[in-house]
C-alpha cells in the first residue's frame, strides 16, 4: 500500500478532470439564460426600436437578437399590457359563461376568485443556451391565486381560455386537495382535465 503525501494528493486532484458544468439536469434549477451580446445578435438596445425592427425584417438580426428585442418591447409596454389584460379579465368575469361557471364552482367549495387574486403581470420569457424559448401564458398558485401574463395575451378570447384553464386548476386544488409539488400524477391529471 503506497502512502500518499499531501503534495501528491493535491497534484492528483489538480490533474483529475473537473466536474461537468452545472446544468438544469443535475442542479434542478432553471436552464441558464442567454444574455444579449449586440455584436453577436445584431440587437442593440440603445438603438431606436424601428432600426432594430428593420434589422429583423432584413435578416441582419439573429433569432436570439429578435428574442431580446421582443423582451425589451414587452418591458417598455408593460403598463399598457397590464391595463389591457385587467380590462379583459374584468369583462370575462362579467360576461364569459365559462369563467362565470368556474367562478361559481370555486365559490361552492368556499374559494374566491376576483380581481384581488387574479392578477395581470408581465412574465419574462427565458432563452436557453440551446436556443429554446420558454414562455407561459398564466399560472396558478394555491397561496397566491391566478397569474395572467399580460405580455402574452393576444386578445380577449385568449385571456378567457387562459383564465378558464387556470380556474380548473384552482377548482382541482379545492376539490381534490392536489399535491402540486409532491405528486406529479396529481399535477398531470389536473393538466389533462383543464
Amino acid at each position: 500500500m503506497a502512502s500518499t503525501s499531501p503534495d501528491s494528493a493535491a497534484a492528483t486532484a489538480a490533474a483529475a478532470p473537473s466536474p461537468p458544468a452545472a446544468t438544469a439536469a443535475n442542479t434542478g434549477d432553471l436552464p441558464a439564460i442567454m444574455k444579449n451580446d449586440p455584436a453577436r445578435t445584431g440587437f442593440d438596445p440603445k438603438t431606436k426600436w424601428w432600426v432594430n425592427y428593420f434589422k429583423i425584417l432584413s435578416g441582419d438580426m439573429t433569432a436570439e437578437g429578435a428574442f431580446h428585442y421582443r423582451e425589451q418591447r414587452y418591458r417598455e409596454h408593460e403598463e399598457r399590457d397590464c391595463q389591457r389584460c385587467e380590462q379583459f379579465r374584468d369583462w370575462t368575469f362579467a360576461h364569459s359563461p365559462t369563467v362565470r361557471f368556474m367562478r361559481e364552482k370555486v365559490a361552492d367549495l368556499n374559494g374566491r376568485l376576483d380581481a384581488s387574486n387574479v392578477v395581470c403581470r408581465r412574465c419574462p420569457a427565458r432563452l436557453t443556451e440551446d436556443g429554446q424559448v420558454h414562455r407561459q401564458g398564466g399560472g396558478f398558485s394555491p397561496g397566491h391565486g391566478i397569474l395572467l401574463c399580460a405580455n402574452e395575451v393576444r386578445d380577449r378570447k385568449h385571456l378567457e381560455d387562459t383564465l378558464s384553464h387556470e380556474m380548473v386548476h384552482a377548482w382541482d386544488h379545492l376539490r381534490w386537495k392536489v399535491d402540486w409539488h409532491g405528486n406529479l400524477q396529481h399535477a398531470a391529471c389536473s393538466e389533462v382535465q383543464s
